[in-house]
């Protein structure tokens, strides 16, 4: 009998210690959006995450279509200020490559919209109980230890109405977050991204 409770105490002890662990990842991740980009709004770090979980949010086929979109905004946007490469989230299994990867020769266009729809076909976005519960935490990390991140309820508020109505929902860059970072990316899964972007 002793030993039996000893055993469940060491599993309740391994789980609490991997749940510390991914929330403090939880932590570092969301310390670093609001140290790179302090803009940030609350959806802004939604999508950061979400992306992380479910890349687009749904499966691409159209390759025609997102090479014509890609190269139509290679024409009409300016450069980025955000990073080449950058990891999202707090597992990193997908990463932001900046579409000026594209424009300044490091990348192909086509190399990268078929590492852009292969990575959108990885997920399997009807798995949202975990997504739901993981956004909670994010919110109560975000309450718990950052100072208020500007229109914090509001779009809290505005968050959980749309997730009532659809709870994997993915969503886009505040307007903001938009207008002060510029961003111009396409979602990749990491180790698609360590197979086609230069060392």
């Amino acid at each position: 009998m002793t030993k039996k409770i000893i055993c469940i105490l060491f599993v309740a002890l391994a789980l609490l210690t991997c749940k510390n662990k991914d929330e403090q990842k939880i932590e570092n991740a969301i310390r670093e959006q609001l140290a790179k980009y302090p803009e940030s709004r609350l959806q802004d770090i939604y999508k950061n995450f979400y992306q992380d979980c479910f890349s687009t949010g749904h499966a691409i086929s159209d390759t025609a279509m997102v090479m014509s979109y890609l190269r139509q905004e290679l024409r009409e946007s300016q450069l980025s200020s955000v990073p080449l490469v950058e990891p999202i989230g707090w597992r990193h299994r997908f990463v932001r490559v900046n579409i000026d990867a594209v424009r300044n020769g490091m990348i192909d266009t086509a190399v990268l919209v078929h590492a852009f729809i292969r990575s959108a076909s990885l997920v399997n976005p009807s798995d949202t109980a975990n997504w739901e519960k993981e956004w909670a935490t994010i919110i109560k990390i975000i309450e718990k230890n950052h100072s208020p991140i500007k229109d914090f309820q509001a779009d809290k508020i505005m968050i959980d109405s749309l997730l009532r109505e659809n709870p994997n929902r993915a969503m886009h860059h505040s307007r903001i977050f938009d207008t002060t970072y510029n961003p111009h990316y396409r979602v990749v899964e990491s180790e698609i991204a360590k197979k086609i972007l230069p060392n």
